[in-house]
């Protein structure tokens, strides 16, 4: 699977917890609380079925077990 590097960024801080974006903004590399930076990348995530989007409280996020697959061989592969 072929993913950018923002999308490998924002994929390898989810967990298997909910989390909002700003949650997830604070701990890239760029140490920003700029949501705009992940919005796109968890869209694409979602849309790859890597991430899940909380069906009950808008804007949480968390990895599935599709994403949680790809994210320990990304974390294998550095």
């Amino acid at each position: 699977m072929n993913l950018t590097p923002l999308q490998q960024e924002v994929l390898l801080v989810l967990t298997t917890e909910w989390q909002t974006p700003i949650q997830l903004a604070a701990q890239l590399s760029n140490a920003s609380e700029d949501t705009s930076s992940v919005n796109q990348p968890l869209k694409d995530l979602a849309s790859k079925g890597l991430v899940q989007v909380n069906p009950v409280v808008i804007g949480m996020y968390r990895l599935t077990s599709d994403g949680s697959s790809v994210k320990s061989a990304l974390l294998g592969a550095q």
